[in-house]
């Protein structure tokens, strides 16, 4: 065995990387050898000092261990690759490591905190005190232990063995808005919602808003967020509630070739949407001898895949107060133009909303409201809208540059009109203008390379050649 020391110690001497020295008494090392030699050393006893060639034993950079023995100006030198069997215990502690190792975030983000000492217990705080055995946030084994961060924090950790603890490891995190790279605007920055009553802190994609039909979201304790779903289908709609003004400000689906067929046609009853607080939904009540409809948004023929996808449609939270002139007119040939549409690509992202904020309309700030009130108490908007997305697999460029890559998108506006004489054409305009005219940031949640440039034409042709007739 002394002549396989010697040999590798010129090469043990040339690995010597990283080099750790201990400075605890505690400190014993029992190495077995492949050969059936064992060595055993304690540091302050029988050895002065170990020092590691690449990195401890088991880790993916180590190569030996260099043992100084009391008294010795010689080492004993032993590579990792020729143990059979090696432990350590007492000796320094390592430091934790965090990954990701600080920095700026954009969205509540797992942290990782682990020790390369084998056993140790990791200890952490958030507070910006010095973490220890009695004051943590947070225990968890070596190889495990996870905290989460949705704000600018401060974190800082220790590993603890056998009573001996490591140095403290510090990192902090900085939250920012701004921070999401090319996706600046979407709704990860978003933090306000409420449901049953109650306030809802926003998770990202957990809770349905990073989907690319949801536009961006309402910074305000005022909304409130229903999203309704099956088991089979997934994602029915999803849809944004004013409590403060009783009333929609979008709805928005999803239609592709897993949910964009079927015959249903049970279930057409009415009821108000109890995931909405009750002082602030719509009722039947409010429509009843109104003068109005109960004018779909998501309309109940895009959603026959079941007979529970069906009924959903029903709930007066995916309704708008409007005449039936422009329900069973305009507005419904424009329903059918868009379940055309979605038969000619793969995807189709759909929102459809009415007004019931201030517009903007040829750079004059109007009311997007009639004066008089459903029932005197839901808001009748002056105008309903669609912004649509379609995405397509195919990577074909149809060569005029009116759209990037397989996305193309297009705005459409109508005047609600109560009778023929008050009907205007349609208006096919770009994201950007309907952005401008609404104030909402639709497909927020695209690249925004993608999105600036989809939103800056509406490809007309693409969505009238397969021919619909423009309304």
């Amino acid at each position: 065995m002394k002549t396989i020391i010697n040999n590798i110690a010129k090469v043990a001497i040339l690995l010597l990387v990283a080099i750790t020295t201990s400075d605890a008494a505690a400190q014993t090392i029992t190495a077995t050898m492949k050969n059936g030699t064992e060595y055993t050393y304690t540091v302050g006893s029988t050895a002065d000092s170990v020092r590691y060639v690449g990195g401890k034993y088991g880790t993916a950079t180590g190569e030996g261990i260099k043992i100084y023995p009391t008294g010795s100006t010689v080492s004993v030198d032993l590579l990792y690759s020729q143990m059979q069997s090696y432990t350590e215990t007492g000796g320094p502690v390592d430091t934790p490591v965090f990954s990701p190792a600080g920095g700026t975030i954009n969205a509540t983000t797992t942290v990782t905190i682990t020790s390369s000492t084998s056993g140790a217990t990791i200890y952490y705080t958030t507070n910006g005190t010095t973490p220890s055995s009695s004051n943590f946030a947070g225990t968890g084994s070596y190889s495990g232990t996870t905290l989460t961060v949705s704000a600018t924090t401060t974190v800082k950790a220790i590993a603890v063995k056998d009573g001996v603890s490591s140095s403290v490891a510090t990192v902090t995190f900085t939250y920012s808005s701004a921070a999401s790279g090319n996706n600046a605007n979407a709704n990860i920055t978003s933090s306000y919602w409420n449901t049953n009553n109650g306030s809802m802190s926003y998770t990202p994609k957990t809770a349905g808003f990073d989907r690319l039909e949801v536009p961006r979201i309402k910074d305000n304790s005022s909304s409130s967020w229903v999203q309704k779903s099956t088991s089979a289908y997934g994602v029915t709609f999803a849809l944004e509630w004013d409590n403060s003004k009783v009333a929609n400000r979008w709805t928005c689906y999803q239609m592709h070739a897993g949910n964009r067929n079927g015959s249903e046609t049970t279930g057409d009853a009415f009821k108000e949407d109890t995931e909405l607080p009750s002082s602030t939904r719509s009722t039947l009540s409010d429509y009843s001898n109104s003068g109005y409809s109960r004018g779909h948004l998501c309309p109940k023929a895009d959603r026959k895949m079941s007979t529970e996808t069906y009924k959903q449609t029903f709930y007066l939270s995916n309704m708008q107060p409007q005449w039936q002139g422009h329900n069973g007119g305009q507005w419904s040939l424009l329903e059918g133009d868009v379940r055309t549409w979605a038969g000619n690509c793969d995807t189709l992202y759909v929102v459809k909303a009415a007004t019931i904020d201030n517009i903007t309309l040829d750079g004059t700030t109007k009311s997007g409201v009639f004066d008089s009130k459903c029932n005197n108490r839901l808001l009748v908007p002056k105008y309903f809208y669609m912004a649509l997305l379609a995405y397509d697999k195919s990577s074909q460029d149809c060569g005029d540059g009116t759209y990037h890559g397989t996305f193309r998108a297009i705005g459409i506006w109508t005047k609600h009109y109560n009778n023929s004489q008050d009907k205007e054409s349609a208006e096919y305009i770009t994201i950007d203008e309907l952005e401008a005219r609404t104030g909402i940031d639709f497909f927020c949640n695209l690249p925004d390379d993608i999105e600036n440039v989809v939103e800056a034409t509406n490809s007309e042709d693409y969505w009238i050649s397969g021919g619909v007739t423009k309304q």
